[in-house]
């Protein structure tokens, strides 16, 4: 799935959930705060515009995006790259690690420790 429309149906969840809780007479910390500061018709007009229509009309471009630039044939036609694993750069450490049989050094022996 297109991230865009990911993005698009996440937008439009938030001002579902934004637009339930106005509706409801619910009130966030934020429509409070606007309700003070801005008075009832301004906070909410605020809110509205910040919570509710801002995120439709990102919801809006996003989802218009997401499907404008979604491409079937490039979907259906794609296989995920072979998994490969490199330990050239562990090499040296595995093989340390799996030397048993070799002679205790000096640096090897920890006093106190």
């Amino acid at each position: 799935m297109n991230a865009h429309i990911v993005f698009g149906l996440f937008a439009l969840y938030v001002a579902i959930i934004s637009l339930y809780l106005v509706l409801s007479g619910r009130q966030d910390t934020v429509l409070t705060f606007l309700r003070r500061c801005w008075g009832r018709t301004l906070g909410h007009s605020l809110y509205f515009v910040g919570r509710v229509a801002f995120p439709l009309l990102i919801c809006v471009v996003c989802l218009g995006w997401g499907i404008r630039h979604y491409d079937a044939d490039r979907i259906a036609r794609y296989t995920p790259p072979a998994m490969t694993l490199h330990l050239d750069g562990y090499r040296d450490l595995l093989r340390r690690a799996w030397q048993k049989d070799r002679p205790v050094d000096a640096m090897d022996i920890v006093y106190g420790a």
